[in-house]
């Protein structure tokens, strides 16, 4: 017993290294959440209302000889609050997650984490860059990768969110 608390010590202590300075963790038996806030690059509340797409990957146990496992994805949307703060809830069976920071006239943000025995909660601050060339980057870009979350059925996207990304993409490409 006591070799196995040195041992999740150590493996806890090692893995603070892989990870970018803007992701705080508290140990834990599993993640199940992450908190944060979603800010501007400079720390400043930002200029648009943004949101966050979540993906979660959900393993389906098939690997193919010498290929990768498949993994299959589902979709939904999490709105910060007024000052920014969110929480999200990492479901126990998806074995990683990715959270992409979108707000109109800002860089996208992306973030990937894998469900890591010994890190039970995550922080991490999102801070977005303003995009000098917006149009550019949401008609090459981020129009796009939410058009995905729309087109495609096996994100298994609420309808009411999906509707909200229509609107969404129409009252950016109305503005061009």
């Amino acid at each position: 017993m006591r070799f196995f608390i040195l041992y999740l010590l150590l493996i806890l202590t090692l893995s603070g290294g892989c990870y970018p300075e803007s992701l705080n963790y508290r140990p834990g038996w599993g993640t199940q959440w992450i908190d944060g806030t979603l800010l501007e690059e400079n720390g400043n509340d930002l200029k648009s209302k943004g949101f966050v797409v979540v993906l979660e990957y959900y393993s389906q146990f098939i690997q193919f000889k010498n290929e990768s496992p498949l993994y299959a994805p589902k979709a939904r949307l999490v709105f910060p609050e007024e000052d920014g703060h969110f929480r999200i809830h990492f479901d126990l069976e998806a074995s990683a997650i990715e959270l992409v920071f979108v707000a109109s006239g800002y860089t996208m943000e992306r973030f990937r984490f894998r469900r890591q025995i010994g890190i039970g909660k995550l922080h991490f601050d999102a801070k977005l860059s303003q995009s000098e060339m917006w149009r550019n980057q949401f008609l090459l870009q981020t129009g796009p990768f939410l058009d995905n979350f729309i087109l495609e059925q096996r994100y298994q996207m609420p309808d009411s969110q999906q509707l909200f990304i229509g609107e969404w993409l129409d009252n950016e490409r109305s503005k061009y």
